[in-house]
Order: C-alpha cells, then structure tokens, then sequence
C-alpha cells in the first residue's frame, strides 16, 4: 500500500514538471519575433533540444544546431527549462529574461573579438583529397552525389552523398562532411578524416584567405574515444607548404581546440594560400577523427 502511495505522489511530481506544448510554442513566439541574422539557438538542457528544433527549426542551420564555437554568431537566445542554464553562455547576466509558462527565454550579445573569414566545413567539396603511399600521393576520387549511409543511434556518423572516397577496400576512408557526437554527447559539424596509418590522408584547400590565425577543433565519435584505449591521432596544418600547427589527440581529450598563426604565412601579398591538412595515426584503429576550422582575424580587430 505504503508503494503504491508513493508510486502515485511520483507521478503527480513527474506530470507537474512536464512542459507543456502551448508554453514551447509561446516561447518559441518570443524568440521568433526578436530573432535576427547571426542569432543562435539553444536548449538547455541539451536534452530539450529536439522539442526546441520542432518549434523553430527553420530558425537554425546545420550548422547552428552543431556549432563548433560560438565565434560566427552575435547573440545567444536559450529555451530553458527547471532553471537550466547552458555551459556556453556568457558569465555576465542576460540581457533578455522572460518566463513564459514554465520556459524561460533568455538572451545573450555575444563578444566579437574576431571576424571569421573561411570556414573549411563549408569548401570541403572544394578541397583536393589524396592519401599517401611511400612516395606517391594518390588522389582520392570526388563523389558529387549519391545515397547517405549509415547514421543513427549508436551507429556512428552519417556517410554522406557528397565525399571523398580514398580507397574502395577501407570504406570508413572518406573525407566529407558530417555530424559527430563529440565525447560530450554534443553534436558538431565537422569533416570527417579517418586516419590510414602513419602515412597522411592529406586534404588541400586552394585560395584561402588567411586572416591572423587558424582556429581547428577536432575529436572522435564518443563511443570510440571514452574508454581511452586507442592510439592518438596527429593532425598537422600547413600554409603553402610551411607548417603551422600541430596537434596531438589523445582519448579523453573531447573537443579540442588548436590556435595557428598564419601572420607569417600571410605577410606581404600572401593574404591567401593554400591550407593543408594532414591526419595520421600509428593504429587508424577506429580512430573516426572529424575536425572544424575557421580563419579568422586577430582578437581585437573583427569587433564591430
């Protein structure tokens, strides 16, 4: 008797925290009417996120619902539940706070202290993929379109129609875009570049402008990287041959950022160049690398 009661005083806690549909909409309502280009679009917590997309999908791109960094965007709008606040938010107090049944809408401007120039995601079609055998560097053939494979829950990244395939018998050795699970469980858009061995899978993007610096994030798909038991991948950036940056990523390490000066690199009328990335690994084991990149300008001069 005595768990039957409290089975039932659970329930009436459980019914009384869910929100809902009328609020998500209205709040919705409110972030739609104040919404502007450059605005992004969170939940918190993360898990409400999928009722958030149901209500203002259209407000948020692929890549606003997987942001590598909050560096392309002016002002932070948040759906929050149960007094949620998101990891991403800046310290200082909202500028926008409204409850609107049990959502509260809250709102951020966002620092500047960057411009971004290029964003590697976005021209991986337009990159020249090859892999590396002994002294050769085989290109790896372009697919303009096609089925996506794979995807789901548990199942790793999306293959997607547009990549770049290295090698019919290692299927896994593409290079495209895509969406990962990050050791957080957060989603990231990103290229995916597997590792073959130590020899690279090299990836070169011609005409790039070179700003200041090279800010690159990389990780793996979760479930590949949480039981820390697998070798660490290298990735290694180069600006017109010359190297720049390198970084070394070990299990555990998550979303990992990487700062790369390419003031050297663009001095005089090298503004742009070509920007090569290389991904090696001594066990490519799986070792489902997928990494983010922008050029920018140096903090202090993209303010508005």
């Amino acid at each position: 008797m005595a768990l039957a009661v409290v089975e039932l005083a659970a329930h009436a806690v459980i019914q009384a925290r869910v929100v809902d549909d009328d609020d998500w909409s209205q709040a919705a309502a409110r972030v739609r009417d104040g919404y502007a280009p450059g605005d992004l679009i969170v939940a918190s917590p993360s898990w409400a996120d999928p009722l958030v997309r149901r209500e203002l999908g259209e407000l948020m791109s692929l890549e606003d619902a997987a942001p590598a960094d909050l560096a392309q965007h002016r002002r932070l709008w948040v759906l929050s539940i149960r007094g949620h606040r998101p990891e991403i938010a800046p310290p200082t107090a909202p500028q926008l706070s409204e409850q609107i049944g049990r959502v509260r809408v809250l709102r951020w401007e966002l620092p500047q202290p960057q411009e971004v120039l290029y964003d590697f995601v976005e021209h991986v079609g337009d990159a020249r993929v090859s892999r590396v055998e002994g002294e050769r560097e085989l290109p790896c053939r372009f697919v303009p379109g096609g089925r996506p494979q794979g995807g789901g829950l548990g199942a790793g990244p999306i293959t997607p129609a547009r990549r770049h395939l290295c090698d019919p018998a290692r299927p896994w050795l593409w290079v495209g875009e895509t969406v990962l699970d990050d050791l957080d469980m957060q989603p990231r858009h990103c290229i995916w570049q597997h590792p073959q061995g130590a020899e690279p899978i090299r990836a070169r993007f011609p005409n790039v402008p070179l700003g200041d610096e090279i800010v690159l994030y990389a990780d793996l798909y979760y479930e590949h990287e949480r039981h820390r038991e697998h070798a660490p991948i290298s990735v290694a950036l180069f600006v017109d041959d010359e190297p720049v940056g390198r970084m070394t990523h070990r299990d555990g390490d998550g979303w990992k950022r990487m700062v790369a000066s390419t003031r050297h690199a663009a001095r005089g009328d090298r503004e742009r160049g070509e920007v090569r990335v290389e991904v090696t690994s001594d066990d490519p084991h799986l070792r489902t690398l997928c990494w983010a990149a922008t050029t920018r300008t140096a903090p202090g001069d993209g303010g508005p």
